[in-house]
């Protein structure tokens, strides 16, 4: 399977370094670059299971990107075959209305030489693109400055934060605990299937790249670089934002992109 990615790993100089955590930061920045946080295949109600045959025909061979239990549970693959101790583990984001259904999003840890790290590849255009040490130094990537630290919370034991306007935002709050492959699917059924559930009902592609940050949802396209400059294109329809997807994604993405607007069109057409 890592041959795939064997070329992507030897330009990067993977195999030249020898700090884990750098190595890891290799694979995060590769997967960032890849794979965007899209919620086309719950709008699409795909209700395969998640496997690890599945999610890496869906993005790795097929270019997808995916949401978080698709996205992290790649990353856990990947990592776990280059030989890191990493386990998943679930968190509850936080957003300005509260927490958001418990437990529902997909994340990592990776415990080395008596330090927690967390890594993180399904927060779409909030991606620290490295390692964060639990009670360790800030991170800074293309999307902003982030920090894991120990607090006690309703939601968990630890947080993960952004700095937003001078101040720390809390993002997501979990409990130092394991979890088995087969949450994948629980938190799955959730995303796709629970009213409250933000992404059963809208679209969102978002990545975080090397320069900056892109979101797509179906009102705009929204750019922003690291030296600050931002652009916004509001869509006039849903061919405007088709053609956006096209240019800034994978055609895969925009494949399946397509047969959502198609899925619209057709229920528009039932309900008249």
């Amino acid at each position: 399977m890592l041959k795939k990615l064997e070329r992507l790993l030897r330009e990067k100089d993977y195999f030249s370094v020898r700090d884990d955590l750098k190595r890891i930061q290799i694979v995060q920045e590769i997967f960032s670059a890849l794979y965007p946080f899209e919620n086309l295949d719950v709008l699409l109600e795909a209700e395969d299971p998640i496997t690890p045959e599945y999610v890496v025909e869906k993005m790795l061979e097929g270019g997808r990107g995916g949401v978080c239990y698709e996205l992290n549970s790649l990353l856990h693959i990947v990592l776990k075959e280059l030989g890191f101790d990493v386990t998943p583990a679930c968190a509850t984001v936080w957003s300005d209305d509260g927490w958001i259904i418990d437990r529902t999003h997909s994340i990592n840890l990776l415990n080395k030489q008596g330090k927690i790290y967390l890594i993180d590849a399904g927060s779409g255009n909030n991606l620290a693109r490295q390692p964060i040490e639990l009670d360790g130094s800030t991170v800074t990537s293309p999307a902003g400055v982030y920090r894991f630290r120990t607090e006690e919370t309703e939601r968990g034991t630890v947080v993960h934060e952004v700095l937003s306007e001078g101040e720390w935002k809390l993002r997501y709050a979990f409990f130092l605990k394991n979890v088995g492959w087969d949450d994948y699917n629980r938190v799955k059924q959730m995303i796709h299937h629970h009213p409250e559930s933000p992404f059963n009902k809208t679209l969102l592609i978002a990545q975080t790249l090397s320069d900056g940050i892109i979101s797509v949802n179906e009102e705009r396209l929204r750019r922003k670089w690291t030296d600050g400059k931002e652009q916004r294109i509001p869509f006039a329809s849903p061919d405007e934002m088709l053609e956006a997807i096209k240019h800034h994604f994978h055609p895969s993405v925009y494949r399946a992109a397509c047969k959502y607007v198609e899925k619209n069109i057709e229920k528009k057409a039932t309900n008249c």
